[in-house]
């Protein structure tokens, strides 16, 4: 009887020894995944900072390109050679019909 005692003693040591472990264990598992997760978040974030920095800027590519439109329009404008109306043929005769008196 005492050998069963002992026995049934030790076997209760080791069944908390295996719950202690697999304790542990699952620690440790979660402390990798949380630190891969860390990482991956890490990476994530710099990717975002990245992307955020590439959108910038491209935005500010476009208002100068933009600004650049503005100004190539209005120049093209100011080119624009006001053309006088043309004179039909009755006005030319009527012109030289006319007699200055003083």
């Amino acid at each position: 009887m005492d050998l069963e005692k002992k026995l049934a003693e030790k076997e209760r040591e080791l069944e908390e020894l295996r719950k202690m472990l697999s304790s542990n264990a699952k620690e440790e598992l979660k402390r990798e995944i949380l630190k891969e997760v860390e990482e991956r978040l890490k990476e994530i974030e710099s990717r975002v900072v990245e992307l955020s920095k590439t959108v910038e800027n491209i935005l500010s590519d476009i208002l100068y390109l933009k600004s650049e439109l503005k100004v190539e329009r209005n120049t093209k404008r100011r080119e624009i050679v006001e053309v006088e109306p043309k004179k039909s043929e009755d006005e030319d005769k009527d012109d030289s019909e006319l007699i200055v008196v003083d």
